[in-house]
Parts: structure tokens; C-alpha cells; sequence
């Protein structure tokens, strides 16, 4: 009898879990172009671009900027810390918990919800501390979903808000010719960059929706986290 978790090796992320570290990863995407373009050119997933803009001094309106990054930077980190305080500790050889998963997940929904809401009922017309608050909200729920992901791939290290450790593993395997979770790996780039295609021609074309993308992919890596698997195929009548 299959226990309802996930048989995979836990260096490499089954199905359920490549699926739902990908909607990740597109979210992550849409998420920094919508922050980018319409909150003052600030991520709220990739701190690492937050802490080149904090030193890029000669850049107009240098100040604001650095409240809007400083704000990513303090509020991701403090929104991972109390993530990975709550959550138990993945053990090896073992799939991680669907409770735990599943309460990350929504975590970062409920907080996704709350930058929509308030994206819509500013109507898009926000000052320098709305869009702190909002960048607030998007770094909070990216925090939560980094360590989500850090929890459920396991040994694999699969990331989906920064990527650039996720693309240089991919290399390296490809390099030394091992076998390891190329395919997940690769996904998860290519996701990061389509949902960044996705939220920027959303801001052109519909700009007061483009929260709703990486609520609604947190939402369906949700249902694909929490999906019950312990009922087999059904019987045949004799």
C-alpha cells in the first residue's frame, strides 16, 4: 500500500515535485518583472540584483531605490528565517512532509492575495511607501516560497527565485557527464524567464492583473503539492 508520499530518490525531485518547483519558478519570474516595471525597479525574488542596485549610487532617484531594496533584502530574509523556523527539517531518504508543503504554499498564496488586493485598490497609482509595502508583501511571499522549494527538492538543491545556483549545478553536471536532475534543473531556468515574458507583457497589456500570475501559479503548486496519490487505478468489475 502506497503510503501518499512521493518514492523518489531525494536527490532527484519526482514528477509531483519537478511540476510544482517549475510553477515556482514561473511565479518568481512574474513576480520580479511586475515588481520591476511598475514598483521602482526592485525585485522581490532575485537579492542578488537588490544588493547590486543598493550599490549602484549614480543611479536617478539612488534614494528611493534603496528603500525599495532595502526592503526586499530585510523583509525576504526575515519572511525565510520564520519559514524555515516552522517547517521541519527535510530527512534524508524520506519525502518531505505534505502537511508542511502544503502550509508553506498557502502562506505564500495568502500573502500573494494581499499584494493583489492592494495593487488593485490603489488602481496602480502608488508613492514611494505603497510601493515599499508592496514590495513587502512580494519579497515576504518569495521568501516563503524559496524555502519551500529548498525543503521539498531535497539533496537536489533546485531553487526557484534565485537561479543562478540551480543554472551553474545543471553545467556542472553536464560537465562531468553525471546523471542528475538536468531536466528539472533546466525547467526551472526556462520557467524563471518565461513567467518574466509573461508578467512584462502583462504590465503593457493588462498591468493590473500581472499579480494575479504568481498567485495563481502558487496556487496550482499548491494543488500539485497536496494532491492526494494514495487511491491506485480503479479496479476492473469482474
Amino acid at each position: 500500500m502506497s503510503s501518499g508520499r512521493d518514492t523518489h530518490a531525494p536527490g532527484a525531485p519526482g514528477a509531483r515535485l519537478g511540476a510544482a518547483l517549475v510553477l515556482l519558478a514561473f511565479g518568481s519570474g512574474a513576480a520580479d518583472a511586475f515588481a520591476f516595471l511598475l514598483l521602482g525597479g526592485i525585485f522581490t525574488a532575485n537579492m542578488t540584483g537588490n544588493l547590486v542596485l543598493l550599490g549602484m549610487f549614480t543611479r536617478p532617484d539612488w534614494l528611493v531605490t534603496v528603500a525599495g531594496a532595502a526592503t526586499a533584502l530585510v523583509v525576504f530574509a526575515a519572511a525565510a528565517f520564520v519559514a524555515f523556523r516552522v517547517s521541519p527539517t527535510p530527512v534524508t531518504g524520506t519525502a518531505y512532509p505534505r502537511r508542511a508543503s502544503g502550509l508553506l504554499a498557502v502562506a505564500g498564496l495568502v500573502l500573494q492575495l494581499g499584494l493583489l488586493v492592494a495593487w488593485a485598490t490603489t488602481g496602480g497609482h502608488v508613492g514611494t511607501a505603497g510601493s515599499c509595502g508592496m514590495i513587502a508583501l512580494s519579497a515576504a511571499a518569495l521568501g516563503t516560497q524559496t524555502v519551500l522549494a529548498k525543503r521539498v527538492s531535497g539533496a537536489s538543491g533546485v531553487t526557484t527565485t534565485f537561479v543562478t545556483g540551480t543554472l551553474t549545478s545543471l553545467v556542472e553536471e553536464l560537465a562531468a557527464r553525471r546523471p542528475g536532475v538536468r531536466l528539472v534543473q533546466l525547467l526551472v531556468v526556462l520557467a524563471v524567464l518565461a513567467g518574466a515574458v509573461a508578467g512584462t507583457a502583462l504590465v503593457h497589456a493588462a498591468p493590473m492583473v500581472v499579480p494575479l500570475l504568481p498567485l495563481v501559479t502558487t496556487g496550482s503548486a499548491l494543488v500539485v503539492l497536496t494532491r492526494d496519490e494514495r487511491r491506485g487505478p480503479r479496479a476492473r468489475p469482474a
